[in-house]
Formats: C-alpha cells, sequence, structure tokens
C-alpha cells in the first residue's frame, strides 16, 4: 500500500501525544482523520476531523470508519475512573468495548493501541498494581479479544512520555528544577525507562507503514516501547538540570523515609514512581517486528526543557 494512499484514523488526537502524532503523520505523507468530542477552536489543520459523542458511552457512527485502513486509538482516561477493582465498570474498558464494536462495525483490519506500561505492572506484579493499571489492562484485554475476530490488533505499553508540552510526574520535576526547589530524590538510584514522544511517534509511523507481513506476525502482541535506557531519578534530574541550565538541587533522603512519608500523605503512587525500579521488554522485540530503534536519547532529547525554561 502506498505511504500516500493509507488512511488512518484517530482517537485521542488532541492531547500531548495525539497532536504530535498527528502532525508526525501528516508530515510523512499520510492522510489523517480524527475524532473529537468537544467544540474547541485549535483542531490542527491538515486533519480531517469528525465529532462524536463520549466514546466512554457511545460506539461512534460505523460509516465514520469506512474506508480507513488503520485505527490508532490514543484516546483514554488519565486517572482511574471507576470504584470497581476488577476495572471492568471503569471508563476505560467502556472506551475499549466502543471502540472495538466501532472497529468492527466499520471493517477497520489495522488497530494500533496505545496503552501503559502501568497495565504491564498489574499483569505480571499485580501486588505493585495501580488501579489505573488495572483499568488499562482491562481494556487491552477487550482490544486483544477483538484481534481474533479478524481484526490486527498490536498494543504498546509505554513508560512515562516526555517532551514539550507534557503534563506529568517529569514535568512537576522540571517545574521545581526550574524554580530551584531542593529535590529529597538524591538517593533514588533504581533504574527506569523513558520514552521521548518524538520516539514514540517514531515507531507508530514504523508500525504504520509496516508490510502485512510484519503486521500479521506482530498482531495480538503487546511491545513495551522505551527510549532504550535505564536512568536513575537521581541521574534524570542531573540531566534535566543541565539541559535547562540550572543546578539541580539534590537531598540524599532515605528511600525507606520517603516511603513512609508517601503513605501519610497519600502520595504512595507517585513517590514509587520515582524511586521503585521500573523495566520494560528488551527493544530486540520491537526491532525484529518492526526494525524499529530509538531516533533520539537522554541527554540530547531532553533539549526542549532549555527553549521552555526561555520562555518562561
Amino acid at each position: 500500500m502506498a505511504m500516500a494512499k493509507c488512511k488512518i484514523l484517530l482517537s485521542g488526537a488532541t492531547g500531548f501525544i495525539g497532536q504530535r502524532l498527528a502532525a508526525h503523520l501528516l508530515a510523512a505523507g499520510y492522510h489523517i482523520s480524527a475524532l473529537y468530542r468537544n467544540e474547541r477552536s485549535n483542531l490542527a489543520p491538515g486533519i480531517s476531523w469528525v465529532r462524536v459523542r463520549d466514546l466512554a458511552t457511545d460506539a461512534p457512527d460505523p460509516d465514520i470508519g469506512r474506508g480507513i485502513d488503520i485505527f490508532i486509538h490514543l484516546a483514554a482516561t488519565v486517572r482511574p475512573s471507576s470504584g470497581d477493582p476488577s476495572g471492568q465498570e471503569s471508563q476505560t474498558a467502556a472506551i475499549a468495548r466502543n471502540v472495538s464494536r466501532f472497529v468492527a462495525d466499520a471493517g477497520i483490519p489495522r488497530v494500533l493501541v496505545l496503552s501503559s506500561i502501568a497495565a504491564s505492572i498489574a499483569e505480571h506484579d499485580p501486588a505493585r498494581a495501580r488501579r489505573y493499571g488495572t483499568e488499562k489492562l482491562i481494556a487491552d484485554r477487550i482490544f486483544l479479544q477483538n484481534s481474533r475476530k479478524g481484526r490486527q490488533v498490536v498494543i504498546l505499553r509505554p513508560p512515562a512520555v516526555y517532551g514539550k508540552g507534557m503534563q506529568n510526574s517529569i514535568a512537576t520535576l522540571a517545574r521545581m528544577i526550574g524554580k530551584g526547589l531542593p529535590l529529597p530524590l538524591g538517593s533514588a538510584t533504581e533504574p527506569r525507562y523513558y520514552i521521548s514522544v518524538h520516539n514514540l511517534c517514531d515507531l507508530m509511523e514504523a508500525i504504520v507503514g509496516s508490510s502485512k507481513e510484519r503486521w500479521a506476525s506482530a498482531a495480538g502482541r503487546v511491545f513495551e516501547p522505551s527510549d532504550g535506557q535505564a536512568i536513575a531519578t537521581r541521574d534524570l534530574i542531573g540531566m534535566m538540570g543541565d539541559a535547562m541550565g540550572r543546578h539541580a538541587v539534590l537531598l540524599p533522603v532515605p528511600t525507606a523515609l520517603l516511603r513512609a512519608l508517601g503513605k501519610m500523605t497519600g502520595r504512595s503512587e507517585l513517590i514509587g514512581g520515582a524511586i521503585d525500579r521500573l523495566d520494560v521488554a528488551p527493544l530486540g522485540e520491537l526491532e525484529t517486528a518492526f526494525g524499529w530503534r530509538p531516533v533520539e536519547r537522554m541527554p540530547e532529547s531532553l533539549g526542549f526543557l532549555r527553549d521552555e525554561v526561555r520562555r518562561s
């Protein structure tokens, strides 16, 4: 299939990752359509926008997906959306069911789902599972069930994604470094993985443009993409400070004390996300499946922080 003729439909195209992926794929010559729910004035040009109802309550009209070659699912809730500990009654699961129904009814042959490494933790280490991860895992399983009904489904579970415009724990660290605030993470030496938004978009472009044979071989599989380097939070903070032209102040607070403070303040997940070890699958899996390797790594990939400091 010629690249310029491949028709892609996105959900979540107005979010941090979605905006960059849409621009990335447009620059690569793909025809992009995108679902959106709320009226907004900043819908990017060059994209065929289609307004739909809330994906958690309604499946889109199948006619929207007629003639689409690949559906890329990015839409998600960013926090746990249900009191149900199983995750089955969550909005995340409801979105997966409605999107799966839409894809099947529209006859879209291929689906690329962006999930989270939190789903892998819930699957392989339930003692460390967060409610968010449990909900993402349920959603992944719903999509994979659909892959056994004639659809080719590939799931990506990235760790924290960083880049210009990010709104996550890395962004919080950047703000604190920028203000010169001391960070009690000098003892956070456990290795953790990350992925730049540019690497993630490059990977998704590689998957979208892969041959029928590669898609057939990868269908029904889950991949854990990353920049390919394990970095302790302490070292990440140092790199970020260097990129921002700021001296990062690190205090060597024992991790046991940080865990205790996390329990006392209800921020155990936030603390764990800085001091716990986080592993991902080897990059070789993605290289074998789609011929992809990261195009950038830290500290070079943190260069965007320099520009953000200049604007502040």
